[in-house]
């Protein structure tokens, strides 16, 4: 009877020696599970402590002796188990981007794209969220409402995007939040969609921008039409909430300074020509003629203006700022032309940007408007979600989106650096307040930023700055 018990004893001896040798050692503070049971033979237990390291899942090894005694007793086996936790991460921050490969905002597509990118790489340079990374998935609107809110399902929908950035105009923008955005609760941040109507939009707080909104623009073009001596003006303009609502501002301020609008004229999207639409706009012989529409259709009506003996006279904005239209045109044509957009001064954090862009992309950043804001908007959101503490939760993000944008907090500012400056003050339990490329981004209670107006002017048949910035 005590040799089986000897011989029982070796053999689980062995058994165990050979599992802790597999395992290895790991130093650290275990944790202890005890275990009670009960036996028939009279056996004493002696404990002893086994450490073990694990990666994939837990291991409970024991190591048991077994020696012979006179009275039955309880068993006890106590083992200690290790655990080496891997680091946790996220899941991938998927960002949605509404942008324009095809239509008559197509001329600043490529650009948009590559801020977005750049904004993307920015912050998986710095770590990403918890780990996990930023990706673009991009979308093209075509300019087209219906398109574009075809494109967002697909986002929402297939892609299952945490956020959306876009679109460019207001016309896809508006019907893209009411129907599928803000139905869905998921967050929406447009970098260069303008129309004052967004204000007020009913979108439950999911749409926010980047941009100024042309309440302010339309005031500075009318002034700024008045302090270059013109007493009328004829207007061109889009079809849509962001044509409309910019001539409005602009008829508004300038006929308050004495000036008269002669005629305010509609044009669709896409046409062949605007022949019709130009002899309305400048019936009258206006002093100026007002440009308040895309490269893509300004292009054709620009050059049937010169060309007819229309106008020669013309005052630009935001959506015609595109060195590509007026090099389309050229012969110095243009030269003078004053314009106004949503901008703010040179500073070393926009310049630091302008660089990232042209070292990352091999060419020379253009001067298109939004592209820091686009830039911008990227990096909020994934500010936002690390403050949320998810990549996944749009409304999580979303709530976080003014507590990483707007006072108080540390400043930190854009750029691989920058970001990861942001991101370990977060993960300390910090407030920031980030300030982007393309200057402060603070969004007030209906998700809009305040900001100057540049004026800019075409110069040997390129877009430049006059170095000019007004605040309505």
């Amino acid at each position: 009877m005590l040799r089986n018990l000897r011989l029982v004893s070796g053999l689980l001896i062995a058994a165990f020696a050979i599992v802790l040798v597999a395992c290895g050692e790991s130093g650290g503070a275990p944790s202890e599970v005890v275990r009670t049971v009960e036996v028939e033979k009279a056996v004493t237990v002696e404990v002893e402590r086994v450490v073990t390291v694990e990666v994939e899942r837990p291991v409970v090894q024991e190591v048991v002796r077994v020696v012979e005694v006179e009275k039955p007793v309880e068993v006890v086996r106590q083992v200690t188990v290790e655990v080496m936790q891997e680091a946790q991460t996220l899941p991938p921050l998927i960002i949605g981007h509404l942008n324009a490969l095809t239509g008559s905002l197509s001329y600043f597509g490529v650009s948009h794209g590559n801020a977005a990118d750049l904004a993307a790489s920015h912050v998986n340079r710095a770590g990403g969220i918890q780990g996990g990374s930023v990706v673009i998935i991009s979308r093209d609107t075509g300019v087209n409402p219906v398109q574009g809110v075809d494109a967002a399902r697909a986002l929402v929908d297939v892609e299952s995007v945490a956020a959306i950035v876009g679109a460019l105009a207001s016309g896809v923008t508006i019907p893209v939040a009411t129907s599928v955005t803000a139905p869905n609760q998921t967050l929406q941040i447009s970098h260069s969609s303008t129309a004052p109507s967004i204000t007020a939009l009913e979108d439950d707080d999911f749409l926010f921008r980047t941009t100024v909104s042309d309440a302010a623009q339309g005031v500075v073009l009318g002034r700024l039409a008045w302090e270059q001596g013109y007493k009328s003006a004829g207007i061109m303009y889009i079809n849509n909430a962001y044509g409309q609502g910019l001539a409005e501002r602009f008829t508004q301020t300038f006929a308050e300074l004495g000036g008269t609008v002669t005629a305010s004229v509609p044009h669709e999207d896409s046409q062949p020509t605007f022949t019709s639409e130009l002899e309305k706009a400048t019936d009258g012989d206006p002093d100026v003629l007002v440009t308040v529409s895309y490269p893509g259709q300004a292009e054709i009506y620009l050059r049937e203006a010169l060309e007819g003996d229309y106008a020669d006279t013309f005052l630009f904005v935001d959506g015609v700022k595109s060195d590509d239209m007026v090099q389309a045109i050229g012969g110095g044509k243009l030269d003078g032309t004053l314009g106004t957009a949503p901008g703010a001064p040179d500073s070393p954090d926009r310049q630091a940007f302008y660089n990232a862009y042209t070292l990352t992309f091999g060419v020379e950043a253009p001067q298109e408007p939004y592209l820091a804001e686009t830039y911008d908007a990227v990096v909020l959101i994934a500010l936002a979600a690390a403050r949320a503490g998810t990549t996944t939760d749009s409304v999580a993000i979303r709530d976080a989106l003014r507590d990483v944008a707007n006072p108080p907090g540390e400043v930190v500012g854009p750029g691989a650096a920058g970001i990861q400056k942001a991101l370990a003050l977060i993960a300390s339990g910090q407030d920031i307040n980030y300030e982007g490329a393309s200057g402060p981004v603070d969004f007030d209670e209906n998700g809009d930023v305040s900001g100057p107006i540049e004026v800019w002017t075409v110069e040997g048949d390129a877009v430049t700055s006059t170095g000019r910035f007004e605040l309505p």
